[in-house]
C-alpha cells in the first residue's frame, strides 16, 4: 500500500540500518541492503470558534531527513463539511500562497514545476472528507511548512455544541472491479467491460504502519480559541485530555493536556450553555458585492415542554443492520453489540423488526421483519452476542437487503433503518446512490462507531436517507448517545418547514437561493440550520424571515429580524461548499453529469474552494533541486487508527512479498537504533484495495484423505486377490 518510486542510482539518498544515528523509519529500494529515510510529518492545528463558524489552520511540516531530493503526499482527512480556500508555502523565510485552479490545470502546474527542480504543493479532494497535500522537492535535511485552512459551522444538538477534527484517515476498504461481458449474437462478438465500484482507489489507499512493529508518527499539536456567545457552563473531549484556560464566562482557550499526541483518533470537543443561557436563535449575515449571505440556526421548543400525550406514539418496523467486518475488531466490535442490544431493549411490542449482518458476506436474521415480543428479541440478543469481527466490508448487498420493503405502501408504519459501521469503505458513490434510488418509505439512521469512522459517509447516508447521524467514539458514549438516538426515532416533531424570505419589490430581482432548498423534517433537538443568498434588499416587502411547519400536530412559526443579523465572516464560502454538496446529491437522480461537474467548477472558483473539479497550487518561481539530481517519491505511512486490530483489517499474510513491479519498489522498515537489527512490517509496495484475511478451508485436507482412502483400498484389494490365489481367505 505504499507507492513509492525511488531510483537507486540516487546513491546520496540511500543509507544502511548501521548507519542510522536515532530513531527513523526506512524504506527499502531495489538495491540490496540500502534503503531511504521516510519523510517525517508533524502538524500544528489551531481553530477558532466564534458563535456557530469555525475557522481552522492546519500547518503541516515536512521534514526530509535523508541526503536526497524527495517528493512526500499526505493523505490526510478534514470535515466533510469544510469549506477549503486557503493554501501557503513556506520556504526558510519566504511565502507562497496558492491559487484555486480546475483540477488538471493545477495537476499540470505541479507536475511542470516538480519536473524544473521547483518546489511546490498541491492541494486535491479525493472526497469531501479525504484530501492529498503533495510537496515536491524538498532538498536534503530540509523542512518545507505547508498551510491549510477551512471553514466549517458547529454542530448542535439537544444543547450540545460539538466540533471533531479528524486526525487520521481509516483504511478503507475498496470492493473488487467487476467485469461485464457482452455478446452480439449477430456477428458471434463477444468483448468485457470494467466497471470499477472506487475507480480512485489508488489514490485513497495510503501506508499504514503496524502498531506492533512500529511507532506511531505524525504527531499533532492542537489549540482551540473557543467564542461561545453564551455563558459556558461545561466543557469536554471525549478522546484526548485537555486543558481549558478561561478569558472569560463564554471564552476559553483548550489545548491539549500532552500538548503532541499522535494522530491516530479524532479529536472531539463538545461544550454546554450554562443551565437556561443556552440560545435558541442566531442568525449572522455576511454581505459580498451585491449579495447578502445568511446564516440561521433555530432550534425548536423541547418536548418536554409539551404535554406527553400530545406527541402520538406511531408504529414501527425497525431493521438494525451491524458491521461486522474486520476493520470493526476491537472496541468497535463491542460498541456497536453493546449499542444493538440496546437498541433492542428499547423497542415496543406493537414494533416490527429485523437484524442483518455483513462483512464480505450478509446474513439476515429472519426472513422477514417479525414482532418485538420476548422470544423473537431472546433470538436477535443471542445472534447479536455471537458476532465476531473479521473478513471484508461488503456494505452494499447488506445495505439492498435492508431496504427491500415487503409492504412498501404502508403508511401507518414508520420504517427506520439503523445502521451500526465505522463506514470504512472506498465506494460510498454506489452505497449512495442506491440509498437515493431504492428508499422508497424508508429513513436510515447511521451510527458512527470507533475513533475515526468515514463521516462523509454517515452524513450523506442519512441525509439522503431522512435521518440522522450519530457517533459513539467510545464505550463510555454507548447509552448516551443511543439514548438521544432513541428519543429521535420514536418522536420526529417538526415536519412541513417552510421558509418565507423577505425580497424586493420587483418580482424580477425576486432571487433568493437557500441550502438545504427542501428543509427537512426535524427530530428532537435538533437545529433548523440554514444557509441563503439574497440580492440586497434595499426596500425588502418585509423585515423578518419566517420559519413555520407543524410541531406536534401543531402549527409552529418563529419570525427572524434580519435586520438584527450579526456580522459574520465566511458564510459566503459556507454557502458555496454547501451549494456543492447540493449539487453532487443531483448526481444519483440525473444523466446530465457534464453539466453537473461545470456547475460545480464555476462555484468552487467563484468562491475559492477545493472541490471535486478544482485544486490548490502553489509554487516557487525559483529552481532549488540542481538538473542532475534525481528525487524519489514518498507516500506518508499513516498511523492505524485506535483500537483496530491491524491483521484482522490486512490479514495474516499481509507482511508476505509482493509481485514483482516494474518501477523500483521499497516497503517500511522501522529501525529503532542503529544497533538494532530493523523490524519487517506489512509490505506496501504496491496500491491495492484491502485484501481479506485468508481464510483457510478443509478442502485440501478432505483431498488427501480420499487420496489416501483410495490406495488402502486398493492395496487392499490387491492383497485380498493374492491371498485367494494363493488358497487363504482374507
Amino acid at each position: 500500500m505504499i507507492a513509492i518510486s525511488v531510483n537507486s542510482s540516487m546513491a546520496n539518498g540511500l543509507v544502511s540500518p548501521n548507519d542510522m544515528k536515532r530513531g527513523s523509519l526506512l524504506l527499502k529500494t531495489t538495491e540490496d541492503g540500502k534503503m531511504v529515510e521516510a519523510i517525517q510529518l508533524a502538524t500544528n492545528v489551531e481553530i477558532d470558534i466564534n458563535g456557530p463558524i469555525a475557522r481552522t489552520k492546519v500547518t503541516q511540516r515536512f521534514r526530509n531527513p535523508s541526503n536526497g531530493w524527495v517528493e512526500g503526499t499526505y493523505v490526510f482527512p478534514l470535515p466533510e463539511t469544510s469549506a477549503v480556500d486557503t493554501l501557503k508555502m513556506q520556504i526558510g523565510d519566504r511565502f507562497i500562497e496558492g491559487v484555486i485552479k480546475p483540477k488538471e490545470e493545477a495537476r499540470k502546474i505541479y507536475d511542470d514545476a516538480k519536473r524544473e527542480g521547483k518546489k511546490a504543493s498541491l492541494v486535491e479532494q479525493l472526497r469531501p472528507n479525504l484530501f492529498t497535500n503533495s510537496v515536491a522537492n524538498i532538498g536534503p535535511q530540509e523542512i518545507v511548512v505547508v498551510q491549510i485552512e477551512y471553514q466549517e459551522t458547529v454542530r448542535q444538538s439537544n444543547g450540545l455544541f460539538s466540533l471533531r477534527f479528524p486526525m487520521v484517515a481509516a483504511p478503507r476498504y475498496n470492493p473488487k472491479p467487476r467485469i461485464v461481458e457482452s455478446v452480439n449474437f449477430e456477428n458471434d462478438e463477444q468483448w468485457g467491460t470494467v466497471k470499477d465500484p472506487v475507480p480512485d482507489r489508488e489514490e485513497i489507499t495510503s501506508p499504514v504502519l503496524n502498531p506492533e512493529k512500529q511507532a506511531k508518527s505524525n504527531p499533532v499539536s492542537l489549540n482551540v480559541n473557543l467564542a461561545s456567545g453564551f455563558p459556558i457552563g461545561e466543557i469536554k473531549s471525549p478522546f484526548h485530555n485537555i486543558v481549558t484556560d478561561y478569558k472569560s464566562k463564554d471564552q476559553v482557550k483548550v489545548s491539549l493536556s500532552d500538548q503532541v499526541v499522535p494522530a491516530d483518533r479524532d479529536f472531539e470537543l463538545n461544550w454546554k450553555a450554562e443551565p437556561k443561557q443556552s440560545p435558541r436563535v442566531a442568525l449572522f449575515k455576511e454581505t459580498i458585492g451585491q449579495d447578502d449571505y445568511f446564516l440561521a440556526f433555530v432550534t425548536p421548543p423541547k418536548l418536554a415542554q409539551l404535554a406527553q400525550d400530545e406527541i402520538p406514539t406511531p408504529n414501527r418496523e425497525v431493521i438494525f443492520v451491524i458491521d461486522n467486518s474486520g476493520s470493526m475488531a476491537g472496541p468497535s466490535m463491542r460498541q456497536a453489540k453493546e449499542s444493538l442490544l440496546l437498541a433492542l431493549a428499547k423497542l415496543q411490542n406493537q414494533d416490527r423488526f429485523n437484524v442483518i449482518r455483513f462483512d464480505d458476506t450478509y446474513e439476515v436474521l429472519f426472513p422477514s421483519a417479525l414482532e418485538a415480543n420476548t422470544g423473537n428479541l431472546d433470538i436477535a440478543k443471542r445472534f447479536v452476542s455471537s458476532l465476531e469481527a473479521d473478513g471484508g466490508t461488503e456494505m452494499l448487498p447488506a445495505l439492498e437487503a435492508a431496504l427491500g420493503d415487503q409492504t412498501p405502501h404502508d403508511k401507518s408504519t414508520l420504517r427506520q433503518i439503523i445502521f451500526l459501521t465505522d463506514g470504512a469503505i472506498g465506494n460510498e458513490k454506489q452505497m449512495f446512490d442506491t440509498i437515493v434510488k431504492k428508499r422508497g418509505r424508508s429513513r436510515i439512521f447511521t451510527v458512527g462507531i470507533g475513533s475515526a469512522p468515514n463521516s462523509h459517509f454517515m452524513n450523506r447516508a442519512s441525509s439522503y436517507g431522512k435521518g440522522t447521524f450519530t457517533h459513539i467514539g467510545s464505550e463510555q458514549q454507548v447509552r448516551s448517545r443511543m439514548n438521544e438516538l432513541f428519543t429521535k426515532l420514536e418522536t420526529p416533531v417538526l415536519t412541513d418547514l417552510k421558509a418565507d424570505w423577505p425580497t424586493r419589490n420587483q418580482p424580477e430581482e425576486n432571487n433568493v437561493e437557500m441550502s438545504p432548498s427542501q428543509l427537512p423534517d426535524l427530530y428532537s433537538g435538533e437545529p433548523v440550520v440554514i444557509l441563503a443568498k439574497t440580492k440586497t434588499a434595499t426596500q425588502p416587502t418585509k423585515e423578518t424571515l419566517d420559519i413555520s411547519g407543524q410541531f406536534a400536530n401543531q402549527p409552529w412559526t418563529i419570525k427572524l429580524p434580519l435586520k438584527s443579523a450579526q456580522q459574520g465572516t465566511g458564510i459566503g464560502k459556507l454557502w458555496g461548499r454547501r451549494k456543492i454538496t447540493e449539487i453532487e446529491g443531483q448526481y444519483f437522480q440525473a444523466d446530465n453529469w457534464d453539466v453537473l461537474d461545470q456547475d460545480i467548477l464555476n462555484t468552487a472558483m467563484k468562491y475559492g474552494l477545493i472541490s471535486k473539479m478544482t485544486s490548490l497550487v502553489a509554487v516557487d518561481i525559483t529552481p532549488t533541486r540542481p538538473a542532475d539530481k534525481d528525487y524519489s517519491s514518498q507516500k506518508i505511512a499513516l498511523n492505524l487508527p485506535a483500537g483496530w486490530d491491524f491483521e484482522k483489517v490486512f490479514g495474516p499474510d499481509y507482511a508476505s512479498e509482493p509481485e514483482p513491479q516494474k518501477e523500483a519498489s521499497v516497503s517500511p522498515l522501522y529501525s529503532l537504533a542503529a544497533s538494532d537489527a530493523p523490524l519487517e512490517s506489512p509490505t506496501f509496495a504496491k496500491a491495492k484495495s484491502i485484501p481479506l484475511p485468508a481464510t483457510a478451508t478443509t478442502a485440501e485436507l478432505k483431498m488427501i484423505l480420499g487420496i489416501l482412502l483410495l490406495l488402502a483400498t486398493v492395496l487392499f484389494m490387491l492383497v485380498s486377490r493374492k491371498m485367494l490365489t494363493n488358497g487363504h481367505r482374507p
